[in-house]
């Protein structure tokens, strides 16, 4: 669902990327959560995020989408 939200937000005329932030776990980091901005990704690949710098997110570890301080897109918690 993740990659939907992001490929809208990517090539949508509405909407702008680089406005948004995109939270994804990453463990290690305070909260097991790291937070980039839009303007880092480079690519949305097939099972994966691609940022600029090459790092590889895979789109199960996103968590939530916020553009324009409004929430896009926040993951369905199992259960």
């Amino acid at each position: 669902m993740a990659k939907n939200v992001l490929d809208l937000l990517m090539w949508h005329p509405k909407w702008d990327i680089e406005l948004c932030r995109i939270s994804y776990i990453h463990r290690g980091a305070h909260r097991n959560l790291r937070t980039i901005r839009g303007s880092e990704i480079e690519r949305l690949d097939r099972g994966f995020l691609i940022l600029r710098d090459g790092t590889s997110i895979p789109y199960h570890r996103v968590v939530k989408i916020v553009c324009d301080n409004s929430f896009i897109w926040k993951k369905q918690k199992k259960g």
